[in-house]
C-alpha cells in the first residue's frame, strides 16, 4: 500500500509538469534576432520591440497557436546609422509598413522535442506561406521555443535600390528566435 501511494503522489508531481499547455510569453527572455550578409561579413541584428501571443501545448501541439508581431522601426543593427538606413523606403518601409508578422494555427510534432509550424509571414504587405521548424525545452515554471527561419529578403521586397545586388547584401537573411512560455 505504501507503494501504491508513492506511487500515486509522484505521478501527481510528474503530470501537471508534462501536461501542461503555456500561454504567456515572458518578453524581457524572449527576442528575435537576425543574421544577414554584407559583402560575405556576417551582420548581425534584432528586432527590441515585438508582441507574442502564443499558446503551446507539447501534448496536442494541433491545437497550439502563435501570433507574433513586430515593429519594424524597433530594427537594430548595432549603430544609428545602419538602424537608419535599415527603416527607409528601400528596407522596411516603416512608414507605410511598421508591423512585419507571423501567424501560425498549423503546428505539428516531428519528434524529440521538435515540431513544425505551417504559417504566414508578412513582411511589407508580401504575406507569404513558410514552415518554421522549432525545438521545445521544458525549464523551470515554464517552456523555450527557439528556432530559425530562413527567408529571401528578395521575397519581401527588402533592400531594394543600390542594395539589391545579392553580392553587396546576401539574398538570405536567417531569423531566429527565442521564446519563453509560462
Amino acid at each position: 500500500m505504501k507503494k501504491f501511494l508513492m506511487y500515486i503522489a509522484l505521478l501527481g508531481i510528474w503530470l501537471p509538469a508534462h501536461a501542461t499547455a503555456f500561454n504567456t510569453v515572458v518578453q524581457a527572455q524572449s527576442s528575435v534576432t537576425f543574421v544577414s550578409h554584407q559583402m560575405g561579413v556576417a551582420v548581425p541584428g534584432k528586432f527590441t520591440h515585438f508582441t507574442a501571443l502564443i499558446y503551446f501545448d507539447p501534448n496536442a501541439p494541433q491545437i497550439s497557436t502563435a501570433q507574433v508581431n513586430v515593429a519594424t522601426a524597433s530594427v537594430d543593427a548595432g549603430s544609428a546609422e545602419a538602424n537608419g538606413t535599415l527603416q527607409d523606403k528601400d528596407w522596411f518601409d516603416v512608414r507605410d509598413w511598421p508591423q512585419a508578422s507571423f501567424s501560425t494555427r498549423a503546428l505539428s510534432g516531428i519528434g524529440n522535442g521538435n515540431y513544425r509550424a505551417n504559417g504566414i509571414l508578412s513582411i511589407k504587405g508580401k504575406a507569404r506561406p513558410v514552415t518554421v521548424q522549432f525545438h521545445a525545452t521544458p525549464i523551470t515554471g515554464g517552456m523555450m521555443l527557439e528556432g530559425d527561419l530562413p527567408i529571401s529578403r528578395a521575397t519581401y521586397g527588402i533592400g531594394g535600390g543600390e542594395w539589391a545586388a545579392p553580392s553587396v547584401v546576401g539574398d538570405e537573411v536567417s531569423i531566429h528566435f527565442r521564446f519563453i512560455l509560462k
